[in-house]
């Protein structure tokens, strides 16, 4: 157990004087309300009672910032030598003592080790360190300098330490972001350094092991320096700073053109900028990865630059404001975290997290396509108070490829110019997918086109609660309609809606010729299998045979969509529906029904009594919700279906 000292008496107050140049700088460019400009003061000049407490008693780790002799940050971990909490002690709430254990390649390891000039009130004897309890996303940070280096000797590839460091801020911070985890003590490590690159050369690339272990991440420890003027130091004085940024897998981007410029989207945050601040002013920052299963710990340092506006939506489609590094040295230590996340324990994804961003240069950001097209909304059919069908013209600039759509796949629009931006909000629990709204939504195409040119498409899709683009959408049809379910309406508003086709996705789609088929549906799901049902019933010289396992509240709405394509399907493709509701079917079956289409209705959802009956031969899709896709394939594995045989489509 740590035993604390008596809480220190002394008086906080503010440990800043105001925002330095950097962080104005971008805070106008941001165009940040001037009720900010006097939130510095929210950063204090000590550590609070309860933050002395949580960085004693609840951290297993602390990623500290060291600054390197070519006054490059890098951001090492701090942990005691078994992994346990209570390898930091605090006598006062501007003092915190750190006895730990720090490994070979560590840039901890490695300042500590050349102590020179670290008990020296310069830029190399700043820090500054995160505290993060990954269970519950509570987070903290402070920054000072080191002081009182006591080094021990080193041995299994392990120094131990330690330091004293004097608090001058400290801040409690944003959870946003974080992921949560259950991290456990993992004493017994080994470290191996891999990669030890400090200074890279002007055309070296990172080797594929490290890029990928970047693409992987979802949580990056950032460390920044802020070095000030004769003319401004004694108001802004040098300061190093400590951030961390999460996400979903694969925020974090690498530039397939060079192999070593990192880049990092920035999402809304309290808006103090201190550490893109920081980088606006000294132009450098470390970044430093774990995976917390392995323990494996990357470090890298560069030149590091922010862009804004135009210049980020350059480097990555649709974000308006970047960080890039451009790595001049880097580091990879295998098995060197005293912790790990406990085997078999998941992980909680933020929900504030936005959908991964692709560089403008990489293959997935284009999705084959580019905003050469633009949709317009012409008509709608409303079904029921919340799901439609939504008819869309497209139109292409002059001298821009035609546009293709396979049966199956999707369409990504981007609806930001007609709605605008969403307000700033900080926090949202209630709907944390509003606060990094890019307005960009993907649909299956429920329409069949596999002749020539696209030149309209329809889309089935249900409106979400709450949803920014659906809601306005079904609000349109709602008021062309008169709210009445019905026939199609023309859609003859003042300002029409036009919108970018940023491209066309997906892998979700049919043979050619013979057809042996399990389609699984939940819902609103069955809207890539409308389309193929559409483009069966046009061909010639096809042939198959086909179940469509359908699971669905609104049996009469989905029996009507595909009674057209029914009607006209070819003798040769033998088509059996399975139709799962707890709701009554008043649609007459016998009118659906043929020498070649059979539908049968079941009580209840789709039971694993069901996968034993589907033949092992048959190619599987399934497209539903995310626990309806995961019943089924779990299903089809417990009844003994191979796995490549199973294809499972993100739910649009």
């Amino acid at each position: 157990m740590t035993t604390l000292a008596p809480p220190s008496t002394s008086t906080p107050g503010p440990g800043l004087n105001g925002w330095h140049p950097g962080e104005t700088a971008l805070h106008n460019k941001l165009s940040f309300p001037a009720a900010l400009a006097t939130r510095y003061v929210a950063i204090e000049n000590q550590l609070h009672e309860q933050h002395r407490i949580f960085h004693t008693s609840n951290l297993p780790f602390i990623p500290l910032t060291v600054v390197d002799g070519d006054g490059r940050p890098w951001a090492g971990i701090a942990a005691g030598r078994s992994g346990e909490i209570g390898f930091v002690t605090a006598p006062s709430l501007k003092r915190l003592v750190v006895k730990g254990c720090a490994w070979v390649g560590d840039p901890l390891f490695e300042t500590l080790s050349r102590k020179e000039g670290l008990e020296r009130v310069n830029e190399r004897a700043l820090t500054a360190g995160l505290g993060i309890e990954f269970s519950t996303r509570r987070r903290n940070k402070f920054a000072g300098s080191i002081r009182n280096v006591r080094n021990y000797p080193e041995r299994d590839g392990k120094g131990e330490f330690e330091i004293e460091i004097e608090v001058n801020e400290a801040v409690g911070n944003c959870p946003k972001y974080i992921n949560t985890r259950t991290l456990d003590p993992y004493p017994n490590t080994s470290p191996e350094i891999i990669y030890h690159v400090p200074n890279m050369s002007s055309t070296a690339r990172l080797p594929d092991t490290v890029i990928n272990m970047i693409k992987s991440a979802d949580t990056v420890f950032i460390a920044t320096v802020y070095t000030s003027t004769p003319s401004t130091a004694s108001k802004f004085p040098s300061h190093a700073g400590m951030n961390a940024r999460g996400g979903l897998p694969g925020f974090i981007r690498v530039s397939s053109s060079d192999g070593r410029t990192v880049v990092l989207p920035d999402y809304s945050g309290n808006r103090f900028m201190s550490s893109l601040g920081n980088i606006e002013v000294n132009g450098v920052a470390g970044f430093t990865i774990v995976d917390f299963e392995s323990g494996d710990v990357l470090y890298l340092t560069g030149k590091a630059r922010n862009l804004i506006g135009d210049e980020a939506r350059e480097v990555m489609s649709r974000h308006a404001s970047v960080t890039v590094l451009e790595t001049t040295g880097y580091t990879l230590v295998a098995g060197a975290l005293p912790v790990r996340q406990r085997p078999g324990s998941k992980i909680g994804r933020s929900p504030y997290s936005p959908k991964v961003r692709y560089l403008v240069e990489e293959a997935e950001s284009e999705l084959g396509q580019s905003t050469a097209h633009k949709a317009q909304l012409e008509s709608g059919v409303q079904l029921s108070s919340d799901l439609a069908i939504f008819r869309f013209k497209v139109n292409r600039k002059p001298g821009a490829a035609p546009l293709h759509i396979r049966p199956g796949q999707a369409i990504v629009l981007d609806f930001m110019d007609w709605l605008g931006p969403p307000a700033y909000s900080h926090m949202a629990d209630s709907a944390p997918g509003s606060i990094n709204d890019d307005r960009v939504r993907t649909w299956t195409v429920s329409s069949s086109h596999e002749e020539g040119e696209i030149t309209w498409f329809e889309l089935t899709m249900r409106e979400m609660k709450g949803g920014a683009v659906t809601g306005a959408l079904f609000d349109i049809l709602r008021e062309q309609s008169g709210e009445k379910p019905g026939g199609q309406v023309a859609i003859e508003i003042a300002r029409p809606v036009v919108v970018d086709i940023v491209g066309v996705s997906g892998e979700f789609t049919i043979g050619e010729c013979r057809i042996d088929a399990l389609w699984v549906a939940g819902g609103i799901g069955i809207t890539p299998f409308l389309a193929m049902l559409d483009a069966l019933a046009k061909r010639e010289d096809v042939s198959g045979d086909i179940k469509l396992a359908l699971s669905t509240r609104e049996p009469d709405i989905m029996l009507g969509l595909m009674r057209d394509s029914l009607e006209i399907l070819p003798e040769t493709i033998r088509v059996a529906i399975d139709l799962f509701t707890r709701s009554p079917v008043n649609v007459s079956l016998a009118e659906l029904q043929g020498p070649n289409r059979q539908i049968a209705i079941h009580d209840g959802r789709i039971g694993p009594d069901y996968w034993p009956t589907i033949l092992r031969s048959k190619d599987v899709l399934i497209c539903g919700p995310n626990e309806f896709g995961d019943a089924a394939v779990e299903g089809m594995q417990a009844a003994g279906i191979p796995n490549e045989k199973i294809q499972r489509e993100g739910f649009y």
